[in-house]
C-alpha cells in the first residue's frame, strides 16, 4: 500500500473521493439547472435521438424554415406539418446525451412539489462532471510528459480548482466535453513529436495513425461545435512545420481524416439546406446595423437583410469584438490568474524543443480562435456573457494552464528558499490563490434560484395545453421544446405580417410570451415598433392590470382566449379555452 500498485491504486482513490466531495459541495451550493438555450436545444436533441424520432427539433426557427422551403420548394408548404429537421446544432454532443439517455433512467415529467428540480438536466450535469475529471486526467498526463510531475500535480489541482470550469460543467453545454477533445488532440500530437524525435524513430505507420487520430478528433470536435472545426489549421501547421520525416503524408492522413468525420453532416446539411453548416453559416452576419440581436433566426426571409451587409459591416464587428476579447478575454484565459504567467511566458526561452513547438501550437490557436471568435460572435455571448458555446478560448485553457503553470516554477527555482518546507508553502499558496474564486463561492451561501415563472413544471404545464401536432410560438422555444416536448416556433420579427406568412404555413394554434419580453427596454424595445411583440404585449398592460382580458384581444391573430392568471409578466393566449381541461401528454 506504500509502493509500486498499491500506492498507484490508493493514490488514485483518494483523488477520485476529493474529486466527488468537490462535486458534491460546489452541486449543492451553486446548481440551479439549465439557464442557456443551447443546453435545453442540445437535451431536447438527444431526447429527440433517444426516442427514435432523428435528428429533428421542436424548436423551430424561421431561419431553419427559410432554408428548408428554399432548398426544396415542392414540400415548402408541409414544411411545419412534417418533423422539422434541424439546422442549427452539430450533433456530436446531443448524440452523446442521447447514449447516455438510453442508459440511465431520465425521468423527464417535472415534479410539482419541486418547481426548479429537473432530475434529467442533473443527471446531465453529473455527467458532464464526470466529463470534467477524465479532462483533468488528461491535463495530468500531458503535463507530466511536458514538464515534470510536479507541473503536472498543481496543473490538475489549478484545473479542478477554476470556477469557470464547474460552472460550465453544470451549464448544460458541450464545452466540457469539447476540452476532453482538446486533450487528447494535444496527448496525439505530443506522442507524435516524441516519436519523431527519438535517435531511431520507430516505423511510419504508427506515426500515420497518431496523424489520423489528430485530425479525427479535429473533426469530431467540429462535430460538436463547428467553430471547433477550425482546429485542423493549427494541427497542419504543426504537422508540416516541425516534422521532416514523411510531413507531407503526415498532412495527408490528417486532412483525410478530418474530412472523413466531417463530410457526411456537411453533406446531409446541404442536402437539406443549400449550406454545410445550416443556419450556423450565417453566424458572421449577425451582430451587423442589418441584423442585430437574432433577428436573423427569426427571419422568415432574411434575404433583403442579408444582402445589405457590406464587407464594411462584418470589418467593424471583427474589431469590436476583437477589442472584446483583448480588454476581457484573454486576462482570464484559464479562468484564473495562471493565464498571467503564460502571458509572460511567452518571452522565456524553452531548452526542450517540445514545449517550444507546443508554446508555437497554443499561439497559433489563440490567434485563430481569437479571430473565429469575434466573427462568429452572436446574440448568445449577449445573453449569456462568459458561459456561452461561442466562448472558444476556454477551449485552451487546459494548455494555458500547464504552461503558466510551469512558468511558475521556473521563477521558482530562482529564488533561494531555507527549506523544502518553505517551498510547499508557496506553491500551496500559488493553488490556493488560483483557486481561491472557487473556494470563495464554496464557502459563501448557497446561490437561489431567482424567482421566475419559466420553471420546468410551469413551462411543461403550459406546453400540455396544446396537442403534440399543434403548433406554439414563444420568446422561450428552447424552453417548451425541451420540458413541454411541444412544437414550438421562434417569435417573428414582427406581429403582423411575418406572423401571417408563417401562419399561412401552418396555424399557430396558441403565443407564449414570458419574461423574454416583458423585461425589454421600454423605450428603445417596447415603444420603438409599434409591430413588435414589446409593444403587443406592453399595449395589453392597462387592462391586465384591472383583471380583464382586452377587447378583442388577439383577434387578427384569431387566437382570442388568455388566462388571466399568467399576467402581467407573462402571457398565454390561444384559439380558445384550453386551461380548464389540458389535453394528457
Amino acid at each position: 500500500m506504500e509502493v509500486g500498485a498499491g500506492a498507484v491504486i490508493l493514490q488514485m482513490t483518494s483523488v477520485l473521493l476529493g474529486f466527488v466531495v468537490l462535486a458534491l459541495i460546489f452541486d449543492l451550493n451553486g446548481y440551479q439547472g439549465f439557464s442557456n438555450q443551447e443546453a435545453m436545444e442540445s437535451a431536447h436533441l438527444a431526447r429527440q435521438l433517444a426516442g427514435g424520432k432523428g435528428y429533428t427539433t421542436d424548436s423551430i426557427r424561421p431561419l431553419n424554415l427559410f432554408l428548408l422551403r428554399r432548398a426544396d420548394p415542392n414540400h415548402a408548404p408541409q414544411v411545419l406539418r412534417n418533423p422539422v429537421p434541424d439546422l442549427s446544432n452539430p450533433p456530436g454532443f446531443p448524440f452523446l446525451l442521447a447514449g447516455l439517455m438510453k442508459v440511465l433512467p431520465f425521468h423527464f415529467a417535472a415534479d410539482r412539489n419541486q418547481p426548479w428540480f429537473y432530475q434529467p438536466e442533473l443527471l446531465i450535469a453529473a455527467f458532464n462532471e464526470l466529463l470534467f475529471f477524465g479532462a483533468v486526467l488528461l491535463l495530468f498526463q500531458v503535463a507530466r510528459r511536458l514538464f515534470d510531475s510536479s507541473v503536472a500535480w498543481l496543473s490538475a489541482v489549478i484545473f479542478a480548482g477554476t470556477e469557470l470550469f464547474w460552472r460550465f460543467s453544470v451549464s448544460g453545454l458541450s464545452t466540457i466535453w469539447l476540452l476532453v477533445i482538446f486533450l487528447a488532440l494535444v496527448w496525439s500530437l505530443l506522442e507524435l513529436e516524441e516519436r519523431e524525435r527519438r535517435p531511431a524513430p520507430p516505423g511510419l505507420g504508427g506515426s500515420l495513425a497518431l496523424a489520423a487520430a489528430a485530425g479525427a478528433l479535429a473533426g469530431l470536435g467540429g462535430l460538436s461545435r463547428y467553430s471547433f472545426a477550425w482546429m485542423i489549421v493549427p494541427v497542419l501547421l504543426f504537422l508540416s512545420l516541425f516534422f521532416t520525416r514523411a510531413r507531407g503524408r503526415l498532412c495527408l492522413w490528417a486532412a483525410v481524416a478530418f474530412l472523413t468525420v466531417m463530410t457526411p453532416w456537411t453533406a446531409r446539411n446541404f442536402s437539406l439546406s443549400q449550406t454545410c453548416f445550416g443556419t450556423a453559416g450565417y453566424a458572421v452576419f449577425q451582430g451587423t446595423p442589418p441584423l442585430p440581436d437574432d433577428h436573423l433566426e427569426r427571419s422568415l426571409n432574411p434575404n433583403a437583410a442579408v444582402g445589405s451587409v457590406t464587407p464594411r459591416d462584418v470589418v467593424n464587428k471583427f474589431f469590436a469584438n476583437e477589442r472584446e476579447i483583448v480588454v476581457n478575454d484573454l486576462p482570464r484565459l484559464g479562468g484564473s490568474w495562471v493565464s498571467a504567467f503564460f502571458l509572460c511566458g511567452l518571452l522565456l526561452p524553452f531548452r526542450s524543443p517540445a514545449l517550444r513547438r507546443f508554446r508555437f501550437f497554443l499561439i497559433w490557436s489563440l490567434l485563430l480562435l481569437a479571430a473565429v471568435q469575434a466573427l462568429g460572435r452572436t446574440h448568445l455571448s449577449a445573453d449569456s456573457p462568459e458561459i456561452n458555446s461561442e466562448n472558444l478560448l476556454v477551449l485552451l485553457a487546459p494548455l494555458v494552464t500547464i504552461f503558466g503553470t510551469g512558468v511558475f516554477f521556473t521563477l521558482l527555482d530562482q529564488i533561494a528558499l531555507p527549506d523544502p518546507k518553505a517551498r510547499r508553502g508557496v506553491v500551496g499558496l500559488f493553488a490556493a490563490v488560483m483557486c481561491g474564486p472557487l473556494l470563495l463561492t464554496l464557502a459563501g451561501p448557497p446561490g437561489a434560484s431567482a424567482p421566475s415563472r419559466n420553471s420546468p413544471f410551469h413551462v411543461q404545464k403550459t406546453a400540455a395545453m396544446l396537442n403534440p401536432d399543434e403548433l406554439m410560438m414563444s420568446d422561450i422555444p428552447w424552453a417548451v421544446a425541451w420540458y413541454g416536448q411541444r412544437p414550438c416556433v421562434w417569435l417573428t420579427l414582427d406581429d403582423a405580417e411575418t406572423f401571417d406568412q408563417l401562419n399561412k404555413i401552418k396555424p399557430v394554434q396558441a403565443i407564449y410570451l414570458t419574461q423574454q419580453t416583458s423585461d425589454r427596454r421600454f423605450l428603445s424595445q417596447m415603444l420603438a415598433n409599434q409591430h413588435t411583440w414589446e409593444y403587443f404585449m406592453l399595449n395589453t398592460l392597462p387592462d391586465w392590470a384591472h383583471g380583464e382580458v382586452p377587447t378583442g384581444f388577439g383577434s387578427r391573430f384569431g387566437l382570442t382566449n388568455a388566462p388571466l392568471d399568467y399576467a402581467p409578466s407573462q402571457m398565454f393566449i390561444s384559439d380558445r379555452n384550453r386551461w380548464q381541461a389540458a389535453p394528457k401528454r
